[in-house]
């Protein structure tokens, strides 16, 4: 299940590795020091189960032992396996397992937007604390104690050699600093990486991301252009380009670059949200709710409800003239006692709109 592909495509901008011209440091290729993070905490009596994990992660746990995994998860597939990498979009279903398991720790490897809703919702909550950052990972522990400061970037930045392989310590981690939104330290490195070396297409990338956070969607558009002149296919570049496009209603455009990035990873809950929502304003309904089924089948198997999507893919289909399809997932979602109190609110109000709309009876008749 996890190719050496798909775990360089869930390390983008963060795996220098898995592109051209790579500076030759294993713990700037893999997530060494992360693991070793984990390893000291680890120890003999540590649960099975307190340590919650992204799917980018589990592949450097099956292969390290640092952390005990259970046997089924060895498989790549197990129905906990799934509903580990399906709670990195939803906070719900983290906290159903969490509940179940009592997580220690939580471990986030990889590209922040692979599991932006989970960390915002931990960052909100304040019932984990993040006590470790570096380029490659965020790791929390449960409780209030032992915070992880910026301060500890600069002493890990010292251990590598060369200013190639510094400046992308420093981009990759300042692209974990931008996703805890410290904009002001992630600038500090972004700065101090460029100068160290202003040919990264990492570098540019990142300010690319950095002017996104701020609103300065040209300035985005200009450095991911940047980014991918010294690499066209360099993958958080064309990711920004997408996002910065999108912010500036280039709807189209940004679609059909979306469609590139969910080659690299067809079955990515992040990046299948991503390209339905930029299908919708594109117009593009059949591929719109084409993501949305698949979403739909993935939390399906993970265990988690997908009832928010079913929300959005009746919306798909009500814009595509489907008013038939669109009433059954819209009762489908309506019928989840688990469904937001907003997400209710609208699929209610469109339910009763196609109903009017074709002619329906009302509900009292």
């Amino acid at each position: 299940m996890f190719s050496r592909a798909l775990v360089c495509l869930l390390l983008a901008g963060i795996a220098p590795a898995c592109r051209r011209s790579e500076p030759a440091s294993p713990e700037l290729n893999t997530p060494a020091i992360a693991l070793g993070r984990l390893g000291k905490e680890s120890g003999s009596a540590q649960k099975t189960d307190s340590l919650y994990w992204n799917a980018a992660a589990l592949p450097w746990l099956l292969k390290e032992q640092i952390w005990r995994v259970r046997d089924e998860d060895h498989r790549g597939d197990s129905p906990r396996m799934r509903a580990f990498a399906q709670a990195a979009q939803s906070p719900q279903l983290f906290r159903e397992l969490d509940r179940e398991l009592r997580f220690d720790a939580v471990w986030l490897l990889g590209d922040p937007s692979t599991y932006k809703p989970l960390l915002e919702h931990l960052l909100e909550t304040k019932d984990f604390t993040l006590g470790w950052l570096d380029h490659t990972s965020l790791i929390f522990h449960r409780g209030t104690q032992n915070a992880w400061q910026p301060a500890q970037l600069d002493d890990k930045r010292a251990q590598f050699r060369g200013k190639r392989a510094q400046a992308s310590f420093l981009a990759e981690a300042a692209t974990k600093l931008l996703a805890i939104k410290n904009t002001d330290e992630a600038k500090r490195r972004l700065e101090h990486a460029e100068k160290l070396d202003g040919k990264s297409p990492a570098v540019h990338a990142v300010w690319a991301s950095y002017h996104l956070v701020r609103g300065d969607f040209s300035a985005a558009l200009s450095a991911a252009e940047r980014a991918l002149k010294l690499d066209s296919d360099f993958l958080p570049a064309l990711s920004a380009k997408t996002q910065a496009l999108y912010a500036t209603r280039q709807f189209s455009p940004a679609w059909e670059l979306s469609q590139k990035l969910l080659e690299r990873a067809p079955d990515d809950p992040g990046m299948l949200f991503y390209h339905a929502k930029l299908a919708h304003e594109a117009h593009a309904y059949e591929a719109e709710s084409a993501a949305l089924r698949k979403l739909i089948t993935l939390a399906e198997q993970a265990g988690a409800s997908p009832s928010g999507y079913r929300v959005y893919l009746g919306q798909a289909y009500a814009s595509a003239g489907d008013a038939e399809n669109a009433l059954d997932q819209l009762s489908l979602a309506l019928l989840d006692t688990r469904l937001p109190r907003e997400q209710r609110k609208f699929a209610d109000q469109l339910f009763l709109q196609i109903k009017d709309r074709v002619g329906l009876p009302s509900r009292e008749e």
